[in-house]
């Protein structure tokens, strides 16, 4: 019975879409406006050559029935913050799985206090994975000055910068896979009543297979909840 929204459908949100889909999550709504490219295919299941061009948004939907047809998949072909307020209100869980801080932070704000975000995100061999739920800590409480700072780059899928030179690697099949099954267990969680990571921070490194797990203070002065 839950309704979910996922926004980004990247590498990391079509593995949340999946996962979600298997476990038969009934109301699912996936936010994406980007159009597939051939990078995009060794590292998205659901994608194939002939989609190259197609919404991601749409194929997700179609490949979504496939694997489990009672589940009700609808898409929002717009940038987050097109969507009005009153989108934010009718779901009961929201994944984040973007590709930049700008969005991510939105995503946040619109959230708290309305229903649990589980944000991640993954850079090469480095994820991490984040829960709220009011009146935990939220995104921002994690933030330093440095993340404001570099909070407006984005990145494409195949590892360009968009705004401004900076290296990074292209998004890796093996860490968004990780990546999304941490925060769809996480979703289970919460959804059956029982103990999850929220006001915690999940950071993953690849290169030495190693899971750290940080407690978030709940910042003073936060722009999304004062106390």
């Amino acid at each position: 019975k839950a309704r979910v929204v996922v926004v980004g459908a990247g590498a990391l949100g079509i593995e949340v879409v999946k996962n979600l889909a298997q476990l038969g999550v009934g109301h699912l709504t996936v936010v994406d406006f980007d159009e597939i490219v051939l990078a995009n295919l060794n590292r998205c299941v659901f994608f194939t050559e002939s989609d190259v061009g197609a919404f991601k948004a749409d194929v997700i939907a179609r490949e979504v029935k496939k694997i489990n047809p009672s589940v009700d998949v609808s898409v929002e072909k717009k940038r987050l913050e097109e969507l009005p307020e009153s989108f934010f209100s009718s779901f009961d869980y929201a994944f984040g799985c973007l590709d930049n801080q700008s969005t991510r932070l939105h995503l946040n704000a619109q959230c708290y206090g309305r229903m649990p975000l589980i944000d991640g995100g993954t850079t090469g061999f480095y994820g991490k994975m984040q829960v709220v739920r009011s009146p935990s800590s939220c995104v921002e409480c994690s933030l330093s000055k440095r993340d404001y700072a570099l909070q407006w780059k984005k990145y494409s899928c195949v590892g360009e910068v968009i705004d401004f030179l900076d290296p990074k690697m292209p998004a890796l099949s093996t860490t968004t896979s990780l990546i999304a099954a941490l925060q769809v267990n996480e979703f289970v969680k919460l959804a059956h009543g029982m103990q999850s990571l929220e006001g915690k921070y999940v950071y993953y490194d690849g290169t030495k297979a190693t899971l750290l797990v940080f407690e978030v203070a709940k910042r003073k002065n936060c722009p999304v909840h004062e106390f």
